[in-house]
Parts: C-alpha cells; structure tokens; sequence
C-alpha cells in the first residue's frame, strides 16, 4: 500500500508539535502517524484501474453503488472489499434518528450558504500542505465557481431525508467523494513535485478527518455567529451525521469524531500544527471571493447595499476564522466586522423565539427548501455547471486524475 513506501516522521512543514503533544498526549501521536495514512481500500481499488481501465472501473462504482456489488459480477477483489465494508452498517448509526431530528433545518438555508463559503471552505485555505491537493490539480483557481457548486450538490443529496440509505443519492456521492479522493492521492504521489517530507501523504487520514470539523463544527459555530442557531437535538444529528459520513469517506475510527468535544479537539491540534500559509492559500481565497461569494452577496443585498458585498464578505470571515488566520490570508480589514458580530446575537434572539413555537418549524423550513432549489438552479445555469462532481465533469482546461484525463 502507498502509506507503507513513506516515514513515520513529521512532516516538516508543521509547526508547535511539542506544545500539540503537551497539550493533547497521545491524541497528538495519533493525529501525526494519520499524515502517513491513506484510505487502504479506496487505494488498492484505484490501483487496480490500470488493469480495468479507468472509465470501465467508475462505471462498476456506480453499478455498485446503485444496485449493490453483486450487480457486478466481473468486480475486482478491491471493490468487493471495498463494498464489504460500506454494506456494512455501524452498531452506532441511527438513520431515522438523525432524519427526524434534522426535518426543519432548512428554515436556515439563506445563511448556511454564505456560511459554507465564507467559513467551511475558507478554513481549509489556512493549511498549505491539505491545500496543496488543490493546487496542483489546478480547479479551483480556474473554475471557484464549479467547485463550490459540486461541493454544495453533495451537502444537498446527504442531507436529504434519506441521504445517507445505502441506495441514496447521498450514498453513491460519498463514495465517489472517497474514490476522487483515492485518484488524487495515487496521481500526486507519482509527480515528482509532491514533497512528502514536508506534506505528508496527499489528502492523508489527518486532514480527510479535518473536513467533519469543516462540515460540522465550524458552521455550526459560524451559523450561531449570525444569528441563526440551530436547536439543540439538531445540533447532535449533524454530528451523527457527519460521524457516518466520515465513516463513508474511509477515515480511520482513531480519528473519526464521535461529537462535539473530540471535533473541537481535533481542530485544536489541527489548527496548532498547520503549516504557514502561502501565496496559494491567498490566491484559493482571493478566487472564492472575487469568482463566487462576492457575486452571490452582490446579488442578496438590495440596491446600492449591493457594492458593499467585498466588505461584508471580508466581515463574515474575519468573523469565522479569527484575525490572526485572516491577516496570515491577506483577508482585508473592515469595521463591519464587528457590526455583523454585534448583530448575530440579535437575530439569535430573534430566531430562538421563533424557533420556539414549533408551529412555526413547517413553514419556514418550506421556504427553506424552496430557496435551495431555486439557489442550486439559478447557480448551475449562471456557471453553466450541469455535472455533480469533477469525475463527471466535461473536459477541458486542465486535466483532472479523477476524468482519467
């Protein structure tokens, strides 16, 4: 497997590993031997598309996906492995549970939008070696608008009711989240440019779990900021699951956070051993707002509010990240900053005495519902994005490993 050709050191592009391991024991020894650590059967399948080709070997995924792997009698060993695990459902996972508690949490689509920009997505431009994936593939500079668009077509499907049933939409786009993840890995590995030492394994177990903190942890926390918090049981389904989803994507069950404290422990270490940011960090940020979250809040604001967007879009995440992460990404200063802060608590207000009359719930999570249609629409026709996710993308520009470009 790729993860036993590399060291068990740290990567030198991390930083306070000695205060991580005061602060966190053995967790953090845990944390750091995942920077070494792939997804072994997601991996062994990818290597497996030399000899069954790369369209041929998708094609099964989905099948098997869809119809389940003895749907596909001619499957590779690793794809029976594979689906060996997925079919096999966690003791902890309650599925009805989590739809039950999640019913209403739509009433807050407007701000979980802008959230999943300016805060889920953002956060991760801070770490330039789980970035670096993202350069050297070279979408997301060119087409921020597409990548936000796939990202937010998977949040949809997974968060439907029904979105995590084996046979789901939901289903199906994880997993192919995990095999894009498996492709990337296997193409940086061979370049020549990809420094190990310093980085790690590409999209290695440590930050693949970092992205439940971004899902989960982080704009819960952001959605509170701006006035629009979710009720407590809500709370706990997302965790749960985000807890399933990472289980989908492969992270390992050292790492895979169970709730709240071991998310936030997570991102503590995460967030202490970074590396620095770079140009690059910037620039994913620069082309975030200027390509999609400016345009968007130009089109959300009234009137002449609307040429204020760039502001309140540097407001929101100087808000979300905390100035010293925002300074390290050139995130430009502004005093809206500490108006929006002072205004999110206002609207929590507000929001937690609606969310009080229960009869209240229906309704507004309808508009919800109807706002994210209408949002998603509106999205696909302007960047003219017809496609889930970049395996499914048409050609052109630059080519992507999980096209089989």
């Amino acid at each position: 497997m790729v993860t036993e050709q590399l060291p068990a050191s740290v990567p030198t592009s991390l930083r306070r590993v000695d205060e991580a391991r005061r602060r966190f024991g053995e967790f953090t020894d845990t944390y750091l031997a995942a920077m070494w650590q792939g997804d072994p059967l997601a991996d062994a399948f990818v290597a497996d598309f030399a000899k069954v080709g790369h369209r041929r070997a998708m094609r099964m995924l989905r099948t098997a996906c869809r119809e389940g792997i003895d749907a596909v009698p001619d499957a590779p060993e690793s794809l029976r492995a594979l689906f060996a695990e997925l079919d096999r459902t966690p003791p902890w996972l309650d599925a009805e549970r989590i739809y039950r508690d999640s019913r209403y949490v739509s009433r807050y689509s407007r701000a979980a939008g802008i959230v999943l920009g300016a805060a889920s997505l953002v956060s991760g431009y801070a770490n330039s070696a789980a970035s670096r994936p993202l350069e050297m593939t070279g979408r997301y500079v060119e087409n921020a608008g597409a990548r936000t668009i796939e990202v937010g077509s998977w949040l949809i499907a997974v968060n439907q009711p029904g979105g995590l049933d084996r046979f789901s939409d939901g289903f199906e786009l994880t997993v192919r989240v995990r095999i894009i993840h498996a492709l990337v890995r296997a193409d940086l590995l061979r370049r020549p440019d990809w420094d190990s030492a310093a980085w790690g394994l590409p999209i290695c177990q440590a930050y693949l779990a970092y992205t439940l903190v971004e899902f989960t942890l982080i704009p819960l926390r952001a959605m509170r900021q701006v006035g629009a918090p979710y009720l407590p049981h809500e709370v706990d389904a997302a965790y749960a699951r985000w807890r399933y989803l990472g289980h989908l994507l492969g992270i390992d069950p050292s790492l895979l956070p169970r709730d709240a404290a071991e998310q936030q422990r997570l991102e503590e270490v995460y967030l202490l051993t970074r590396p620095p940011v770079d140009d690059y960090c910037r620039a994913l940020v620069g082309s975030i707002n200027r390509e999609f979250l400016v345009p968007e809040l130009e089109g959300v604001l009234p009137g002449r509010l609307a040429r204020h967007a760039p502001a309140v879009v540097h407001a929101l995440e100087r808000l979300f990240l905390g100035d010293e992460i925002a300074d390290e990404l050139a995130i430009p200063s502004t005093r809206l900053t500490a108006l929006v802060a002072r205004t999110g608590p206002v609207l929590s207000a507000v929001n937690h005495a609606l969310d009080r009359v229960p009869a209240t719930l229906p309704r507004r999570a309808r508009r919800g519902k109807a706002y994210e249609a209408e949002q998603e629409q509106r999205l696909r026709r302007d960047w003219g994005v017809q496609h889930d996710l970049v395996d499914a993308s048409p050609s052109g520009g630059k080519p992507h490993p999980a096209r089989g470009d």
